[in-house]
Formats: structure tokens, C-alpha cells, sequence
């Protein structure tokens, strides 16, 4: 029997065949490999806006607030609040503010250095008092400048920013010494020192200043003075941008991938959000809507300038301690 072998055409056909088959599953592998890191770029995206928010949220829903009452008058006997301006973190007249993307913020210059601000992009900052665990005054030794406290050991440090208040007033001070159940407010010439020991309103700064007795029950919390911004994070592989909150003590990065922030304020009895050049009264802001403009670290995953993908998502709070 005469064997017949396959014809040059009968493998040519076989080939193109397996390279069609071979084309299809890379295109296939190709197209999966792209659908998860877009899914991978979504989900970190999601993942920061969610911290983002969180974080954000919480501090800022409570601008404003301490363990007595919003409408306190307070006399702030600390050094850097009697400058003009005062430095940001002791501005207690303002417990909220914003700046749009061209205003100035103290707490973050522009520029392209890490940890600088974003030009174009906006900027807040909240103050408000902390409970450090039901801390409450059992004695107040004025000529010592001593309060004496009900915790045994207490939370405050050297150095913490206190507010110590009834319902007939405050004070901001700095906490000069502390002891197991005592904490000292004396007066000091340092730039964070406190410009009196009398805690009465008006604030007077004279080593003695206006004496002012807070009873036993007065409260006693820390201050929280942040900022959030736009920074520059200095890794430009990844986008080159974060979400950054700074204090006293500096800045320090909260969440990469954010590029941009823009917020609108809702004044009491207002009608409409407006951005923060067009608030007239800082005092009366009731909410707040955050913007962010979230991109990804990776890029290859969209046709949009970059390749990095890029989504917007918001928020809207309130704030706790100025509702009706």
C-alpha cells in the first residue's frame, strides 16, 4: 500500500489555524490582565476615598466643639495667640476655615517640595477640644497656678494645648508641668508659653493677668488643631500627589492617590453650597461637600492624559456642634 505524506498547503493551513488559536488566547489573556488592573485601580481607589472620608469626617464634623459649650467666651492666654496674626493652630476665634485654590494657608505653603501644597487645589482646617476621659478639676490653686484633676495618672502631657472650661467660661492654656493628679498653667516668655497664669476674660497678659477660679466639676480637654491639603508626596511613578493633614508638629501624609480637593461650605439658613471666598461668616457654616479627584498608581489603565485612571467621588457632612 502506497503511504501519502501531508501536502506543503495541509501544513501551511494548520499553522495559520494554531496562530489564530494562539492570537485569540492572547488577546484573551491581554484583555483579562487590563480588566484587573483597571478593577485593581478602582478598588484603591475606593479603599482611599473611603479612608479619606473617614478621617477627614470624623475631625471636621467636630470643628468647633469642647466638653462644655460652643458659645463660651474663652480667654487664650498662650504667647502665639497674641501675635497678629496668631499662628494658625491657636486661633480659636476661627474653629473652621477654608481656602480655595489660590488663597494662602499658613499651615501649607505652595510648592513643588514634598509636603507643599497643591496651587489650585483647596485647603481646610478644624479646631476642636478632645475628652481626655472625663478629665474634670477637683481643686484650682490660682496663686500656684495648679489645677488639681480627678484621674489618677491623667492623659495631658507637657506641652498639650488644654481647655479648661465651665459653663460661665474657658481657657486656653498650655500645660507648663504636669504631676499624677496635677497640672500647672504658669506663665512663661517661651513662643508656646502661656503670657499669664489668670485665666479670667478678657485675657490679660501680666504675670498675674485676670484670676479666674474654676471650680470643682470644670472640665479639662486637649486642643486638636489640623489641616488637610493637597500635597506633593514626592513619587512621581505613583502620581506625585496625597492627601496630607498637618498641626503644630508638622505635616504628614494621609492617603496617596488623591489629586485634587475642592470644597463648598453651606452657611446656616443658606440655600446653596458656595466655595470658601464666598463665605462671609466662617462662624455660621453648618456643612460641609469635599470633592476629591482620585487617581490611580498604575498607568496603562485609561486613554485619559497620563494613562492613570482618574474618578471623582464626594461627601457631605455636617457639622455636630452648630446644628439647631
Amino acid at each position: 500500500m502506497r503511504q501519502r505524506g501531508v501536502s506543503l498547503i495541509e501544513v501551511m493551513v494548520a499553522l495559520g489555524l494554531g496562530l489564530v488559536v494562539v492570537l485569540a488566547a492572547s488577546m484573551v489573556f491581554i484583555g483579562s490582565r487590563q480588566a484587573n488592573r483597571t478593577t485593581e485601580g478602582l478598588s484603591r481607589a475606593q479603599e482611599t476615598a473611603r479612608s479619606a472620608f473617614e478621617l477627614m469626617g470624623r475631625e471636621l464634623r467636630e470643628a468647633g466643639g469642647n466638653p462644655c459649650d460652643t458659645t463660651l467666651l474663652v480667654a487664650n492666654v498662650l504667647n502665639n495667640a497674641q501675635l497678629v496674626p496668631p499662628d494658625w493652630w491657636v486661633d480659636w476665634t476661627r474653629p473652621l476655615q477654608g481656602f480655595d485654590g489660590a488663597a494662602a494657608f499658613a499651615g501649607a505653603g505652595f510648592g513643588a517640595a514634598v509636603g507643599q501644597r497643591v496651587a489650585g487645589t483647596d485647603a481646610v482646617m478644624g479646631k476642636f477640644v478632645a475628652d481626655l476621659n472625663d478629665l474634670t478639676v477637683t481643686a484650682h490653686d490660682t496663686a500656684a497656678a495648679r489645677l488639681t484633676v480627678n484621674n489618677n495618672p491623667h492623659r495631658a502631657r507637657v506641652g498639650d494645648l488644654l481647655l479648661v472650661c465651665n459653663y460661665g467660661q474657658g481657657a486656653l492654656l498650655r500645660a507648663s508641668a504636669v504631676g499624677a493628679s496635677t497640672i500647672d498653667h504658669a506663665e512663661s516668655a517661651a513662643a508656646d508659653g502661656n503670657c499669664s497664669r489668670g485665666l479670667g476674660v478678657p485675657t490679660l497678659c501680666t504675670a498675674a493677668g485676670k484670676t479666674y477660679l474654676f471650680n470643682p466639676g470644670a472640665k479639662v480637654g486637649r486642643l486638636v488643631a489640623a489641616g488637610w491639603y493637597i500635597g506633593n508626596n514626592g513619587r512621581a511613578d505613583t502620581g506625585g500627589r496625597s492627601l496630607f493633614r498637618v498641626t503644630r508638629n508638622g505635616p504628614e501624609e494621609i492617603a496617596e492617590g488623591i489629586a485634587d480637593m475642592q470644597i463648598q461650605y453651606l452657611g446656616l439658613g443658606a440655600a446653596a453650597y458656595v466655595d470658601a471666598d464666598a463665605v462671609v461668616d466662617w462662624g455660621s457654616v453648618v456643612g460641609m461637600r469635599v470633592a476629591l479627584t482620585l487617581r490611580s498608581a498604575q498607568t496603562g489603565v485609561s486613554t485619559a492624559a497620563g494613562s492613570r485612571l482618574e474618578r471623582p467621588m464626594s461627601f457631605t457632612l455636617y457639622l455636630r456642634n452648630r446644628q439647631p
